[in-house]
């Protein structure tokens, strides 16, 4: 059973929703997840509407007594009609773009780990965030110069851009919800993901994908001492594809060919966080993807009609990978010069 709550700055529920026309939450590591929502409208609604910013949560019922949350955020857009209402709404995650740093802040070979808590502390002391920090250990090392006005969003995707391996999210609890920095921050789900192609009824796995793009086929890019950079690529076709531009590299995403699965609703779609790990098998015709691996879970999408129908999209990968673009990727060099 999916419920829904409208809840304002005390964390009191004002609304309680159980009545739906469809529902949709799209959730991904490193990224802000989404809502969007569409129910019958009543009277009390008409007369005190749902105000942007209201806290918005979903649970979902597995169990009598045992209540998971499935969304935690903050209305952004309410559009009420007659006889519906709709809302949108950003999490948790999402909220720290309008949270920004109100002076200049320079880093030089700095901890990840540190800038992270210096930030959070700063931006806690000028208004308290909703959230502890949680898991804060990266150890790896950036030099960066953030402008008055660069929000902690920014500031944590650069964080990644340094470290390939970075994961952020907020994890929801009872206790309160966290802010977690670092790889790994997950936990391991037990069981495995199975997919045999030769006895398909027998699997949990709907759908599998391996994506190999020509983001960063170069195999030789512009650098101090001039080396190939992909020895594996020339190897493999006899050609060497060259870059000349200095910079070209930094901006690419990775190439690396990832494989990922989607898990049926029939799973335990309920009962883990984005950014968790679950061992996925693997069996193909071909012999180049690999056939076991801990996977990320990186990405969720669940959408429930009118009728109370669920279905849930996960997506498991062998490590993190922005589905993304060259073009995305300048606007957001652009963005944080």
């Amino acid at each position: 059973m999916i419920t829904v709550q409208i809840r304002d700055k005390n964390n009191k529920a004002r609304v309680v929703i159980n009545n739906i026309f469809n529902l949709q939450i799209d959730d991904e590591v490193n990224k802000g997840g989404k809502l969007k929502l569409r129910f019958p409208t009543e009277d009390r609604l008409q007369k005190e509407p749902i105000q942007k910013w209201e806290r918005i949560s979903i649970d979902y019922g597995e169990s009598i007594g045992n209540i998971i949350r499935i969304f935690d955020g903050y209305i952004t857009d309410v559009t009420l009609w007659t006889t519906e209402c709709q809302i949108e709404a950003d999490n948790r995650l999402s909220y720290l773009q309008y949270r920004i740093v109100r002076r200049q802040k320079t880093y030089t070979n700095a901890k990840i780990k540190n800038v992270i808590q210096e930030i959070y502390n700063e931006l806690n002391s000028h208004g308290v965030l909703p959230f502890t920090l949680g898991k804060n250990d990266c150890e790896t090392k950036i030099s960066k110069t953030f402008d008055t006005g660069t929000s902690f969003f920014d500031i944590l995707k650069y964080c990644f851009q340094g470290e390939a391996e970075l994961v952020f999210r907020i994890l929801y609890s009872p206790d309160g919800d966290q802010l977690e920095v670092w790889k790994n921050v997950g936990k391991i789900l037990d069981g495995v993901r199975e997919y045999d192609a030769n006895y398909t009824r027998g699997t949990n796995i709907t759908d599998r994908s391996r994506k190999d793009s020509m983001d960063n086929f170069y195999s030789y890019i512009k650098t101090s001492s001039g080396e190939i950079t992909n020895e594996s690529f020339f190897e493999r076709t006899g050609l060497l594809v060259e870059k000349y531009e200095e910079q070209w590299s930094l901006m690419l995403p990775s190439g690396v060919a990832i494989p990922s699965i989607s898990v049926s609703r029939d799973t335990d779609w309920w009962n883990f966080d984005i950014g968790d790990r679950k061992e996925v098998r693997l069996e193909t015709w071909y012999e180049w993807l690999p056939l076991t691996y801990l996977g990320l879970i990186q990405k969720r999408k669940i959408t429930v009609d009118s009728t109370g129908w669920i279905k849930a999209e996960i997506k498991i990968s062998e490590s993190y990978k922005e589905d993304t673009n060259i073009l995305d990727l300048l606007f957001q060099n652009l963005k944080q010069k």
